[in-house]
């Protein structure tokens, strides 16, 4: 496999949907993993579950991030996903949601490193690569990254992503760059490192502390594609631009919010065996509450956002949403930075 990924869009749920995978791609990630999907509920056919899967179209490369603990699971899991387009398939071993966590999934099986060295096998068996996103350890007294990464690497991962904290850490302190670094020293497949980056300036001291292939954006990335297009600007020995005006973001925010419910229909409609004015509506309304954290964070950092959060929180239209922040900017000094 020709690793080409140096720039890296993380999966994280609720945001990472397909229209926003699309920006992102637009602004410069070389991947954009999707929303993490069970391997479970796609065995047993859960429609919703399915939808996540939204990669149809989608252009290349198309990744597709399952979490489970049963390599059986997995095993059907990566046929669908292969079968519906994916190109990529990447096990969830990082995420620290306790609701995840209790079913010996995410970054549980970092306490079982054979489990998780199974599902990797078996996700592999489908012929596509396999990748492994990871964390650095359950907690600070259990920090197995590098051996767990080995034992990945062992079972047939093609890369791994590593988030720089212990699950137990979830998203707080710092993330301990070294140990990416110990983990790229350790492993002859590609590493991509994750945690606290924020700007291209982070984003370029990762690459050159660690070592590492590749860098993926996480919360940096909320409310701010355009990090991607200044992350490969400074690789490219070029000034970032930033994010620009307050109409440019307004307009990429609805853009953003357009496309998701665009989406959101198609979804909805061939869910519901209909496609009348109810149903739209009703898809409508799912797709708007959906975005609501994520139209705030684009919002960040101007003038009155708090206000205009509390106004979108109870909206339920795109039209309603569209003449609120059209409003705004036609109220806000030409070419004012957010």
């Amino acid at each position: 496999m020709t690793f080409s990924f140096q720039v890296v869009a993380a999966p994280m749920a609720g945001i990472s949907n397909r229209a926003y995978r699309d920006i992102v791609c637009s602004q410069g990630a070389d991947l954009a993993y999707g929303e993490m999907v069970s391997a479970q509920a796609i065995t047993y056919g859960n429609k919703k579950t399915l939808e996540l899967m939204d990669i149809a179209d989608e252009a290349s490369p198309r990744l597709v991030q399952l979490f489970g603990s049963s390599p059986e699971h997995m095993r059907y899991a990566a046929t669908v996903a292969q079968e519906l387009g994916a190109e990529y398939l990447d096990i969830n071993m990082g995420c620290p949601v306790p609701k995840v966590v209790r079913n010996g999934e995410g970054s549980a099986l970092m306490r079982d490193p054979e489990l998780a060295a199974s599902l990797v096998t078996a996700a592999a068996a489908c012929g596509l690569p396999v990748s492994v996103k990871m964390r650095s350890g359950w907690d600070v007294a259990h920090r197995n990254a590098v051996e767990f990464a080995q034992r990945m690497e062992a079972a047939g991962a093609a890369f791994i992503a590593i988030h720089g904290r212990t699950r137990e850490q979830f998203y707080t302190g710092q993330a301990d760059w070294q140990i990416i670094a110990a983990v790229k020293r350790a492993v002859n497949i590609p590493v991509i490192g994750n945690g606290d980056i924020f700007n291209a300036d982070d984003a370029l001291r990762m690459l050159e502390q660690t070592g590492c292939d590749g860098v993926m954006v996480g919360r940096g990335m909320m409310g701010n594609p355009w990090i991607f297009a200044d992350i490969k600007a400074v690789l490219a020995g070029q000034t970032p631009s930033g994010r620009p005006d307050t109409a440019a973001v307004v307009a990429m925010a609805l853009a953003n919010l357009h496309e998701h419910i665009r989406r959101t229909t198609v979804a909805v409609c061939r869910r519901e065996g209909s496609s009348d004015i109810a149903t739209k509506q009703l898809a409508e309304q799912l797709a708007v509450c959906s975005m609501r954290n994520q139209l705030g964070w684009y919002l960040k950092g101007m003038r009155h956002a708090a206000e205009l959060r509390r106004q979108i929180n109870v909206l339920s239209s795109y039209q309603q949403i569209a003449e609120l922040l059209q409003r705004y900017v036609a109220e806000t000094a030409d070419g004012e930075k957010p």
